[in-house]
């Protein structure tokens, strides 16, 4: 299982925001350049996140992204589910009724604790915990190379 890039670029996203100081905008071209994403690519990204409440988009010549204080703790499972959907190990985790085998398969156990370990280690990351590292690590507040 991987994550696809949007998913990825959707994080540096919301990681480069959190760095910023509360209330600032950010333009669609910065955050590009920030998730070394292409523009075009990162415009489908930027609507997921709105569309999930997760960012807020303000148009016009002051326009550009900003991300609310309140999402500043948003974990790292909502920012992925906010591009990727409910995150399912297998097919039988989604629904009683998606696996005829779901009563007596011996492996449908496993891929449930897998799952819940790969969503609890995601929920249990913030966005803003995220954005302290990056600080700390290169003081720019912008996602770099070294990154």
């Amino acid at each position: 299982m991987q994550l696809t890039r949007a998913a990825d670029y959707a994080v540096r996203v919301m990681i480069h925001l959190a760095v910023l100081p509360p209330g600032t905008r950010a333009s669609r071209g910065e955050l590009a350049r920030a998730a070394e994403c292409p523009e075009q690519f990162l415009s489908k990204v930027l609507q997921s996140l709105t569309r999930a409440g997760l960012v807020i988009s303000h148009r016009g010549n002051t326009g550009g992204f900003e991300l609310p204080e309140a999402n500043r703790g948003a974990s790292v499972l909502n920012v992925v589910q906010a591009i990727e959907g409910p995150m399912r190990l297998n097919l039988c985790l989604g629904s009683e009724h998606a696996c005829t085998r779901q009563e007596w398969c011996p492996a449908r156990g496993v891929w449930a604790e897998a799952q819940e370990a790969m969503l609890g280690v995601l929920r249990s990351v913030s966005i803003d915990k995220l954005a302290e590292e990056l600080a700390a690590r290169n003081g720019k507040g912008v996602l770099t190379d070294a990154s």
